[in-house]
């Protein structure tokens, strides 16, 4: 989990990146603005320039001319190197910040979640058991609503003892059951606008067994799942429900046979 902190300092150094940036195309735009001013004023720039020059030759004359040339030399070398090294080290860290930052974004657009497609409704079966429970009932549902939907589902497929759970330091557990061979069977319910990602089912992951003793966890996502989600949960032997299995479900069919679990195995 990011901490706040993290995301400060990473906002800082966003925000420096940008300054940084502002500064560098200021500087341009006034350099490309004395450009054009000379080119339409030759004359002017060039008694500029000659001013500039001569009050330059003239200074460093009276440098030589009073020995102070050397001195002030070896005073300036080490300072004009630790600004130039100063310049260069910024000018890195401001690239590098920059770099992240549009990489960042970059993956944040490759992996934005496409809008959701409702599946077709399934045909009938003979396990078909009707609660009238649509994908609209269910986005019109609040959380509670839709913990509670979630049991009376379980209800309907035979499962035992289920009850909703959800709540301030649930550990990650909203609907608890047994199924007809007598499995703790623990869901987790996300009713979020966007697909979950696999943070969450990493959290998961780490209570379902441990906390819960889950023989068979289930997370349910509204909306669906993320592929780096999908790609965890099939490692870790975790059962996700997500839209179109949540339409299946909603209209009748056995929450096993949606997500491909033998009913009969101990």
């Amino acid at each position: 989990m990011t901490s706040q902190g993290d995301g400060t300092a990473g906002g800082e150094s966003d925000r420096t990146g940008f300054a940084a940036l502002a500064a560098v195309l200021a500087a341009v735009a006034g350099l490309w603005q004395g450009a054009v001013w000379a080119w339409a004023n030759p004359l002017p720039a060039a008694v500029v320039l000659a001013c500039a020059g001569a009050l330059v030759a003239g200074l460093r004359w009276a440098l030589v001319r009073a020995g102070l040339d050397k001195p002030l030399r070896r005073f300036l070398t080490p300072l004009w190197s630790l600004l130039r090294t100063g310049i260069t080290t910024r000018a890195t860290l401001v690239r590098t910040s920059l770099t992240n930052s549009i990489t960042d974004r970059l993956d944040q657009w490759a992996h934005r979640p496409l809008r959701p497609v409702p599946p077709r409704e399934p045909a009938a079966s003979y396990d078909f058991r009707p609660l009238g429970y649509t994908l609209e009932s269910f986005d019109g549902s609040s959380p509670g609503q839709f913990e509670d939907m979630c049991r009376e589902l379980l209800e309907r497929d035979g499962f035992t003892d289920a009850r909703q759970v959800g709540g301030a330091g649930d550990l990650g557990a909203d609907v608890i059951a047994r199924d007809a061979v007598g499995r703790r069977v623990v869901v987790q319910c996300k009713r979020h606008a966007k697909p979950i990602g696999s943070r969450d089912v990493q959290t998961f992951n780490g209570t379902a067994r441990p906390e819960h003793g889950a023989a068979v966890p289930v997370m349910i996502g509204l909306n669906g799942f993320t592929a780096p989600a999908v790609a965890f949960a099939g490692k870790q032997h975790l059962h996700l429900v997500d839209r179109e299995r949540l339409a299946r479900w909603g209209a009748g069919h056995h929450l096993y046979d949606v997500l491909g679990i033998d009913r009969t195995v101990t």
